[in-house]
C-alpha cells in the first residue's frame, strides 16, 4: 500500500480541494458506510420495538442511556491504542503497535466483563432512574440485561476495527458490518415479535439481537484479520512482555477520553431524567430525537475518525503539513455535508419521525426538538473534526474540558429550566444546541492553538 498520505506534504492551502480530499475519501467513505450500516441496524431494531409498543420503546429509552454510558467509557478506554497504533504504523514501527494493543486489551477487556456483570445484576434500579412507569421499567431492565452481555464483545470488536483502520483496510470493516446488520435485524424481529419457534420477548428481544450480531461480527473479524495478514503480527501480543512506557502513553491518552465520555453520558442521564418528569410520550419522543443526534454524530465521527488516522500516521511519519491539510479538508467536507443534512431534516421532519414510531402523539412531541437538532448539525461537524485533530496530536484533555463545560454548564441547566418553566421537550433540546455551540468553540480554539493556525 502507498505511504504517500503519511509522508508527502499536500498542496498549499490555496490548492485544489479535490487533490487533498482523495486520500481522505478513500479511507473515510468505507468507514462511514460501515457506521451507516451498523446504525441503520440499530435504528431499525429500535423502530421494531417502537411499533411493538410505546411502553417497550420508553423502557428501551431509559436502558439505552445506561448502555451508552458504559459502552462509551469502555470504548474511550481504547483511545490510546487508536492514536498510537496509527502513529506507530505511520512510522513503520509494528512492534510498538503490538505493545500499544497489549497496553489496552487486558485492562479494558477486564473492565468490560466487570461492568457487564454489574449491569446484569443492577438493571432494574438503573432503568428506574429515568423511567417511572413499572411496565416500562420492566421492559427496559430486560433489554439492559441482554445488552450488557455484548460489552466485552464490543471492546474486542473495537480493537479489531482500530487495527483495520490504522492499516488502511476500512473496507474490511464495512464487510463486517454488512454481515452483522442483517443478523441484528432478523434476530431482533424474530425475538421481539415471536416469529416461528421463538418466544415474543419484546424489548429483551431487541437487546439479544444486538448481542448476537456482535458475536457474529467478532467471529467474522477474526477471519478477515487473518486473511489481511494482520492476525499473525497482532497475535504476538500474547508473548509480548508488559511495557510500562506503552501502558503510560496509552493511559495518558485514554483517561481524559474516558472522563469526557463519562461526563457526557452522565449529563445525558440527567437530561433524560429531566425529560422523564414531563410525560411518557415526551420521553419516548426524546429517545427518537436523540437517536437522530447519535446517528449524525456517529457518521460524522466515523468520517473524521478516518481523517484522524491519516493525521496520526502523518504525525508519526514526521509530516506536520500533512496533518494540517487533512484537518482542513476534513473540516470542509464534514461541515458541508452536515449543513445539507440539517436542511434536509428540517424540510422532512415529520416523514423522518414517522419512520421510528406510528404514534402521532410521539411524532408531534418530537417535531420542535428535531428542528433544533437540524440547526445544530454544522456545530457537530466543527466539533468532530476538531476532536479528531486533537487526538491525532495526542491531546485528549482539551475535548474533556470542552465536554464538561458544555454538558454540565450549558446543556443540563437549560434543559432543567425548560422543564420547570413549561417549555416542554423543545425547550429541553435547546440545551443540546447550546452544548454543541460551546464544545465547538472550545475545541476550535484548542486545535488552532496546537497547530499554530491563524484565526
Amino acid at each position: 500500500m502507498s505511504a504517500a498520505p503519511d509522508t508527502v506534504a499536500p498542496v498549499s492551502r490555496g490548492g485544489r480541494l479535490r487533490q487533498q480530499a482523495c486520500p481522505l475519501l478513500e479511507s473515510a467513505l468505507p468507514a462511514v458506510l460501515a457506521t451507516s450500516v451498523s446504525r441503520a441496524g440499530d435504528l431499525i431494531s429500535l423502530a421494531l420495538t417502537g411499533h411493538y409498543s410505546s411502553t417497550a420503546l420508553a423502557g428501551v429509552a431509559g436502558a439505552i442511556v445506561v448502555v451508552e454510558l458504559a459502552l462509551g467509557v469502555l470504548l474511550a478506554g481504547v483511545t490510546g491504542y487508536q492514536v498510537l497504533c496509527a502513529r506507530h504504523l505511520g512510522a513503520g514501527e509494528r512492534g510498538a503497535a503490538v505493545r500499544a494493543l497489549h497496553a489496552s486489551l487486558r485492562p479494558v477487556g477486564a473492565l468490560a466483563v466487570l461492568v457487564a456483570l454489574a449491569l446484569v445484576f443492577a438493571a432494574r434500579p438503573l432503568v428506574a432512574l429515568t423511567v417511572h412507569e413499572p411496565a416500562a421499567v420492566a421492559a427496559g431492565a430486560a433489554y439492559l440485561r441482554a445488552r450488557a452481555l455484548s460489552l466485552p464483545l464490543a471492546v474486542l470488536s473495537a480493537l479489531g476495527t482500530i487495527t483495520l483502520q490504522a492499516a488502511k483496510r476500512t473496507r474490511l470493516t464495512l464487510l463486517t458490518n454488512c454481515v452483522a446488520m442483517p443478523v441484528n435485524l432478523l434476530t431482533s424481529w424474530a425475538l421481539i415479535y415471536g416469529v416461528g419457534p421463538f418466544p415474543a420477548l419484546g424489548a429483551a428481544g431487541n437487546g439479544l439481537g444486538v448481542t448476537l450480531s456482535l458475536l457474529c461480527a467478532g467471529a467474522l473479524q477474526i477471519v478477515l484479520l487473518r486473511r489481511a495478514g494482520l492476525w499473525d503480527w497482532l497475535g504476538t501480543w500474547r508473548g509480548t512482555p508488559w511495557d510500562r512506557r506503552s501502558a503510560r502513553e496509552s493511559w495518558e491518552l485514554a483517561w481524559p477520553a474516558m472522563v469526557s465520555m463519562a461526563v457526557d453520558y452522565l449529563a445525558s442521564f440527567a437530561f433524560f431524567a429531566a425529560i422523564g418528569l414531563l410525560s411518557l410520550t415526551e420521553l419516548a419522543a426524546s429517545r427518537v430525537v436523540f437517536q437522530l443526534v447519535l446517528l449524525v454524530f456517529m457518521l460524522s465521527n466515523a468520517f473524521s475518525g478516518a481523517a484522524g488516522v491519516l493525521m496520526s500516521r502523518a504525525a508519526g511519519g514526521g509530516c506536520p503539513e500533512a496533518v494540517r491539510a487533512h484537518w482542513r479538508t476534513n473540516r470542509v467536507l464534514v461541515t458541508g455535508a452536515l449543513t445539507l443534512a440539517g436542511g434536509a431534516l428540517a424540510l422532512a421532519v415529520r416523514p423522518v419521525l414517522d419512520l421510528f414510531t406510528g404514534d402521532p402523539a410521539v411524532v408531534s412531541a418530537a417535531v420542535g426538538a428535531t428542528l433544533l437538532v437540524a440547526a445544530s448539525l454544522p456545530l457537530v461537524a466543527v466539533t468532530v473534526s476538531n476532536t479528531a485533530a486533537l487526538r491525532a496530536l495526542r491531546d485528549t484533555r482539551a475535548d474533556m474540558v470542552a465536554n464538561a463545560v458544555a454538558s454540565w454548564g450549558v446543556q443540563l441547566p437549560l434543559a432543567w429550566v425548560a422543564v420547570r418553566v413549561g417549555w416542554g421537550l423543545t425547550g429541553a433540546f435547546g440545551g443540546v444546541l447550546g452544548y454543541w455551540a460551546i464544545r465547538a468553540a472550545v475545541t476550535e480554539w484548542a486545535v488552532r492553538r496546537m497547530m499554530g493556525v491563524g484565526a
